[in-house]
């Protein structure tokens, strides 16, 4: 069985990563722009009067809960696809595929006006594509990468997220209004909004990730065992992802803690809403502010956060012994983030308690995935990860609609401070673990799953 030690990645390893990280980067940014287009597209062109709000609400609902619903569906045959297919495969189909269909729409967008049920077949085609390619992209860090570089090459792409996610709105809104700068004149006056140019970037861009990453040496481990078809396979593969983890109690705890991470700050924008409505209205109105100037602080203070997280991470490249503790260390100070957003009754005060929790998530994710790639063998590492993927990913709906819920009969300022609470309560507990602490043990670990059957 293979292990990930850094004398088993190619010689030319940390470049091969940069210039994948490079390129995915493009059709990240991308891709960011694309969804914040199609938004406005519903919101403008097709449900765009004030009695459509209904419409243009579950509109809007049915791609987030679509985009929801196939990561956790589509996580263990994405992870199955990855141990049993060359990765690089998996990803250069991926980008082509997206490419091509993005583009066709854009094609169709400007001839005609593009009905709901056919982007919301475009979002789930393309947001399943998205599953697979981050499946195979994911499990193949540990196969071009040191291990002791693995944490900077997550935080790398912790960083490419934010920064996408900060880019994006402005990128798009310059691109949708393409056609009013340039007057609509000529052809562009047929156009209702530039939404197509914003989706032509996104589909160029997967092209351009295709054609780096065809003149890359990706490398894939040995394929899984065939159990005798496409069903059996993934039954087999499916519960060798749980029975790796349950016979591992270190990692099972790593996957707990992450899982309560996500319930406590899935709803972050929820959070900002709240907080500006109800908690901090007698402070915003004593310094003449209002809701939105309110609120765009608040989500200026959280968006700098986040990426100035990324940043270091990228930066200092994470600790090379005892990574469990830039896990733990930073989790508790989001948690303690948590808790003073949710006591403040002060805008800035609340700011920086934003800023600091949004900061220290980029750290701690770029840790604790450095050390499930380095733990976990690089040919298992797919369908491991589609469990974590479903665990981590399902715990984030039921946060909002934890918070949402009782927000609706209770002061959300508490509710958040309580959810802090408990990340803080968690990870004390998990730092007073010894079993936890030698979580970067291979030996141990892998002495543990012998005790329990392997």
């Amino acid at each position: 069985m293979l292990s990930s030690t850094s004398s088993e990645v190619p010689a030319a390893g940390w470049r091969t990563f940069l210039a994948l990280w490079g390129s995915q980067s493009i059709s990240q940014i991308g891709s960011y722009v694309a969804w914040f287009a199609l938004n406005v597209y519903v919101a403008q062109t097709l449900y765009p009067a004030p009695e459509q709000k209904a419409p243009l609400a579950l509109a809007l609902g049915a791609f987030a809960i679509a985009a929801t619903l196939l990561a956790v569906l589509l996580a263990p045959v994405a992870g199955s696809v990855a141990d049993r297919t060359s990765r690089k495969r998996v990803m250069l189909t991926c980008d082509v595929l997206g490419g091509g269909l993005t583009l066709g729409l854009v094609a169709l967008m400007f001839g005609a006006v593009v009905p709901f049920w056919l982007l919301l077949a475009f979002v789930i085609v393309t947001q399943s594509l998205s599953i697979f390619h981050e499946a195979a992209l994911e499990s193949s860090y540990a196969m071009v990468v040191p291990e002791e570089q693995l944490t900077r090459a997550n935080g790398l792409m912790q960083t490419t997220r934010t920064f996408s996610s900060l880019l994006a709105p402005t990128l798009a809104t310059l691109l949708i209004g393409v056609p009013t700068l340039l007057h609509g004149s000529g052809w562009l006056a047929a156009l209702r909004d530039g939404v197509p140019f914003a989706l032509l970037v996104d589909g160029v861009s997967f092209l351009i990730a295709a054609a780096i990453l065809a003149r890359l040496a990706v490398p894939s481990p040995p394929p899984a065992e065939d159990h005798g078809g496409a069903a059996a396979n993934l039954r087999a593969d499916t519960r060798l992802g749980w029975t790796y983890l349950l016979r591992r109690p270190p990692l099972l705890h790593l996957l707990i803690l992450a899982a309560a991470l996500n319930f406590a700050t899935a709803a972050i924008p929820v959070y900002q809403t709240l907080l500006t409505t109800f908690t901090l209205e007698p402070d915003r109105t004593a310094r003449g502010l209002s809701f939105a100037a309110t609120l765009a602080i608040i989500q200026t203070a959280t968006s700098a956060g986040m990426f100035l997280g990324g940043l270091a991470i990228s930066t200092w490249g994470g600790l090379k012994r005892r990574r469990i503790l830039g896990i733990l260390v930073p989790a508790l100070l989001s948690g303690a983030g948590l808790i003073l957003m949710g006591l403040s009754g002060n805008l800035y005060l609340t700011a920086a308690a934003f800023a600091l929790t949004v900061f220290v998530m980029p750290i701690t994710m770029a840790h604790s995935n450095g050390i499930w790639q380095s733990q976990v063998p690089r040919e298992l590492q797919g369908r491991v990860f589609a469990v974590r993927r479903i665990v981590g990913r399902f715990s984030v709906p039921l946060g909002m609609a934890f918070v949402s819920g009782l927000s609706t009969s209770l002061p959300p300022g508490p509710i958040i401070a309580v959810l802090g609470l408990l990340v803080i309560v968690i990870c004390a507990a998990q730092l007073l673990s010894p079993t936890v602490q030698r979580v970067e043990d291979k030996a141990y670990l892998e002495g543990l799953a012998a005790a329990r059957g392997g």
